[in-house]
């Protein structure tokens, strides 16, 4: 069998992709091979995801080591394991592709099913991260303009083409039931979906610090001054900032924004009672019934409180000198990156002996 995770994100498939990899030598025990395919990833299969094109004409260096993989398991008679985020931009056609390549004609895709209404602040602010510069309600009014066809909202965009491919078989894990359970999701993700009961984590949780939201509205100023690197999304834009600036920085960012934005705030509430939502409840509720795990009777699927979250009208305020200063400094601080050994090639390539040598 080929087990191909697909996220999505906000899902805690960093965690997950985390505990796969260092668990790998206990997987391969139990019967499952999670591959390492690049010396640039260790944890995930992120260069799976964008090597669809290769993927589909059966060429290149990550097919050979997709075979090669294959032929690994098929050794041993080992299932197999995969991971990225970036398989959202698959079509069915591809999975089985990849299955092909693998030796692999069994193919069960795993997708972790978080309530969208909390979900969607958060996938608004992965945006920003990137260097996104778009408000918190332009966001959401374009998701609420078209439910039917948000990724944000619908589950059922992403999974549809699966559940109408018959050849690949779809397991959803029921985020929000695992959380009330106090169940650790790698823990559940062995034993819903690899069959493997008990398991714990190798990787601890890591623990997202939560934000005052004011930092990402700072975070939109900034990348419109030039913050963020131009062009392709910038996804080392967070990182760097966060290792750039301290937590005196970021409650004097918050401070200032709270203060001088006052007048430019709005409140955001998404109910769960609005009918478009009710809607895509049960949709989602019908079409993945059988499909969820843990299983559940629960209707409405996604229960819960009605979600408020803050926005920020930036333009009413940006070119205030306070939040111009603050600017120039992170601009600053975001030049004075000190040079870090891990990320060099050089690097990556002894990460990659010592995977091979079992250190």
């Amino acid at each position: 069998m080929l087990v191909i995770h697909v996220g999505p994100r906000k899902t805690a498939s960093t965690y997950l992709q985390a505990n796969f990899y260092r668990s790998r030598k206990l997987l391969w025990r139990k019967g499952w091979l999670y591959p390492v395919l690049s010396l640039k990833v260790r944890n995930a299969h992120h260069e799976i995801g964008s090597s669809v094109g290769d993927i589909r004409s059966g060429r290149g260096p990550m097919v050979e080591a997709i075979r090669k993989a294959g032929r690994r398991a098929a050794a041993r008679d080992a299932n197999i394991l995969v991971s990225t985020e970036s398989f959202f931009r698959w079509s069915p056609a591809d999975f089985l592709a990849l299955g092909a390549l693998f030796g692999q004609n069994d193919i069960r895709i795993a997708y972790v099913l978080r309530d969208p209404l909390s979900l969607m602040p958060s996938l608004w602010a992965e945006t920003v991260k990137g260097g996104a510069t778009r408000s918190l309600s332009a966001y959401a009014e374009r998701q609420v303009a078209s439910p039917e066809t948000s990724m944000a909202f619908n589950c059922l965009v992403e999974l549809g083409p699966i559940l109408a491919e018959p050849r690949l078989k779809l397991t959803v894990l029921d985020f929000e039931q695992i959380r009330r359970e106090k169940i650790d999701i790698f823990t559940a993700f062995c034993a819903e979906i690899l069959d493997i009961e008990g398991l714990r984590p190798a990787a601890p949780a890591t623990r997202n610090e939560r934000l005052a939201p004011e930092i990402y509205d700072y975070l939109r100023i900034l990348s419109k001054a030039g913050g963020a690197d131009s062009g392709p999304r910038d996804i080392l834009y967070w990182r760097r900032f966060l290792r750039s600036h301290d937590a005196t920085d970021m409650a004097k960012i918050a401070e200032t924004v709270a203060r001088l934005g006052a007048d430019s705030r709005s409140f955001l509430r998404f109910e769960r009672s609005a009918p478009w939502f009710s809607a895509l409840d049960e949709q989602a509720r019908t079409a993945l019934d059988g499909r969820i795990a843990p299983p559940t009777s629960r209707r409405p699927l996604f229960a819960g409180e009605d979600v408020e979250a803050v926005s920020y009208d930036i333009a009413r305020f940006e070119n205030h000198p306070e939040i111009v200063a603050l600017v120039e400094m992170s601009k600053r601080k975001l030049g004075r990156q000190p040079f870090r050994w891990g990320r060099t090639g050089l690097a990556a390539r002894l990460r990659a002996i010592m995977r091979r040598l079992g250190l």
